[in-house]
């Protein structure tokens, strides 16, 4: 299980729109997807606290940072409205993605960045600048992964048009966000008012 997990991230890297079909084409339930979205929520949200208490910050961090059950639910809204979204922004600018296949998709990605914290987690200990320089890495190669894999998800065959998907989906999902956390009566998410 492991050894095939390992070896699904390592062809993500390399081959990332091969990977993007493969995973789409394995048409998972939507009962089974929400069910992962969910554990993968929660595992991103543990590892964020251990790094916290690894290399706690210096200044204090807003409650919805401090709290893992509060985390946990922020990034699971993220990744559900990141999810609808991608499919019917994604569809406006002439995508055929399914909302099972995204949801596939993006829940990979949270598995993987979840594998990177761990790894920059051990990584501290061993050499914590190379940890940061991973945590960056993985950032920035993160965002062109997701590129690909909406690219493949609508079959559009254009990283320029799937850039825009992802610029359009982004501000969707910030107004989203922030009409859920005013729904929810965080005015300020736990920031000191700037004076």
């Amino acid at each position: 299980m492991l050894n095939t997990f390992l070896t699904l991230f390592a062809r993500t890297l390399s081959e990332p729109r091969t990977v993007a079909a493969e995973l789409i084409n394995m048409r998972f339930e939507r009962s089974s997807l929400w069910l992962a979205l969910g554990l993968a929520a929660v595992l991103n949200a543990i590892a964020f606290q251990f790094s916290q208490l690894l290399t706690p910050s210096e200044i204090a961090l807003p409650i919805i940072f401090s709290s893992p059950v509060v985390f946990a639910l922020l990034i699971a809204a993220g990744l559900a409205m990141s999810v609808y979204s991608f499919t019917f922004v994604g569809r406006f600018f002439g995508g055929t993605a399914t909302l099972e296949g995204l949801m596939t998709l993006l829940i990979w990605l949270q598995f993987m960045r979840f594998t990177v914290q761990v790894l920059a987690m051990v990584l501290v200990f061993i050499v914590p600048s190379l940890a940061g320089l991973l945590v960056l890495g993985a950032s920035i190669y993160g965002m062109w992964l997701l590129i690909q894999f909406i690219d493949v998800a609508h079959a559009i065959e254009s990283t320029f048009t799937s850039f825009g998907i992802l610029v359009a989906s982004g501000l969707a999902i910030m107004i989203g966000l922030a009409i859920l956390l005013t729904l929810l009566g965080v005015q300020n998410m736990g920031l000191t008012p700037y004076v």
